[in-house]
């Protein structure tokens, strides 16, 4: 049981991307994915008897949102305070909440919160108060308040604003303010690494590209010491008496799955794709219909080292289709939410072997051009270049152009 849910960057007016060669079943399962993802967390912040669902950052852009994803919305809203379940809606001005009041028409259950007025419940007898705050001055105005009493909790919640996106957080924050043992902040963002320690991190609920998804979902935070059966791996305790867990609802995930390859063949190399891929796949007792209500689409990009041979990689492009078409029909024949969107030739694989192996070419000669690539890029990686990736990318396409001409 959680006492409060939040979801971070909904974004419920987004769309994925559609990949050209997917089959329409498939298809259906993306249009409409954010907003079938926070369906989701309504449902579970039902099914939890949580007394609030939090949303955060992106929500609706009312510019591009179609009547209907307004519409959902707010029979959303409604339906979950018929549960006893508000919805609290973080915004970072005063203004904005009376727009989106005035354009969802004002349902019951939607509450705001912001840097001027908090969002206040109490829940289990305790006093809950949830700030927005987006900078060091609205984290400084909250410690103003005489909140620091017994059965008292603050909630500060944040994300880095079109204006600060150049800094992940707040500078100058208030070590005092957020070390007081009732006081949580909690910042939306898809780069939890870089946040302080006192920071707990909220990312996407959904994401809307290929990339690592792992960490997607909404949270759960519970005002108690669970007790010992309640206790997983997953969860973080704050303090002495909060659970803050994740829970996995997103209707798109992306994976990425790495193998080394040396000479295998379409039929081998389909083999060894496979295997990694079975561990995507999970027990489906009821059949397609399941999987579809259950489970979340993956979508898989299939990363293949060749131990920085050339003639391999190139070998690795030509046989890609056939490859690609015996391991969608084994994925398909296996589990219905499983597409294998991409394979190719490793692009983040290191270039340093090859500058050590072909120093000794003559000048002028691709063995020289490749040596002299290969020490640029890993020089990129010596000085913690941010475009590695892309260098990295850039020159194995640049040696692959010249070992086929």
């Amino acid at each position: 049981m959680f006492d409060l849910l939040f979801v971070g960057n909904p974004a419920i007016d987004k769309a994925i991307a559609e990949p050209e060669d997917m089959p329409r079943s498939l298809l259906e399962r993306i249009r409409g994915a954010t907003l079938k993802t926070l369906e989701k967390a309504y449902r579970r912040a039902i099914e939890f008897e949580a007394r609030g669902i939090v949303l955060c950052n992106a929500i609706v852009n009312p510019i591009y949102a179609s009547p209907a994803q307004v519409i959902r919305l707010r029979e959303l809203i409604v339906q979950s305070q018929e549960k006893n379940c508000e919805t609290v809606w973080v915004t970072s001005s005063p203004t904005d909440a009376q727009e989106y009041l005035r354009i969802l028409g004002e349902p019951k259950g939607l509450s705001f919160a912001t840097p001027l007025c908090p969002w206040t419940k109490t829940i289990r007898s305790t006093t809950v108060e949830l700030w927005g705050v987006f900078n060091d001055e609205d984290i400084r105005r909250t410690a103003s308040h005489d909140s620091f009493k017994p059965l008292h909790r603050q909630l500060l919640v944040g994300w880095n604003t079109s204006h600060d996106s150049g800094h992940t957080v707040p500078l100058n924050v208030s070590s005092s303010q957020l070390a007081q043992p009732n006081t949580l902040t909690i910042w939306a963002t898809d780069a939890p690494d870089a946040l302080p320690d006192n920071f707990l991190p909220l990312p996407s609920v959904q994401s809307l590209c290929q990339a690592d998804s792992r960490s997607t979902g909404c949270y759960g935070l519970a005002f108690y010491e669970p007790s010992p059966s309640d206790r997983d791996d997953t969860a973080t305790h704050q303090g002495s008496g909060d659970q803050w867990k994740q829970l996995p609802i997103s209707e798109v995930t992306w994976r990425t799955i790495r193998i080394e390859s040396a000479d295998e063949d379409i039929e081998a190399l389909s083999e060894l794709l496979w295997e990694s891929c079975e561990s995507l796949l999970d027990h489906i007792p009821n059949g397609e219909a399941a999987a579809a209500n259950t489970y979340p689409l993956v979508i898989v990009d299939c990363r293949i080292a060749c131990g920085t041979s050339i003639q391999r990689r190139l070998q690795i492009g030509e046989i890609v289709p056939d490859v690609k078409r015996i391991l969608r029909d084994r994925c398909a024949a296996a589990s219905p939410h499983i597409w294998i969107q991409s394979i190719s030739a490793d692009t983040e694989e290191s270039l340093a072997a090859l500058g050590r192996n072909r120093s000794g070419g003559q000048p002028g000669s691709s063995n020289s051009f490749t040596s002299a690539l290969a020490d640029l890029v890993t020089g990129a990686n010596e000085t913690d270049s941010l475009n590695l990736q892309t260098d990295r990318e850039a020159a194995w396409l640049a040696l692959e152009l010249l070992e086929s001409e």
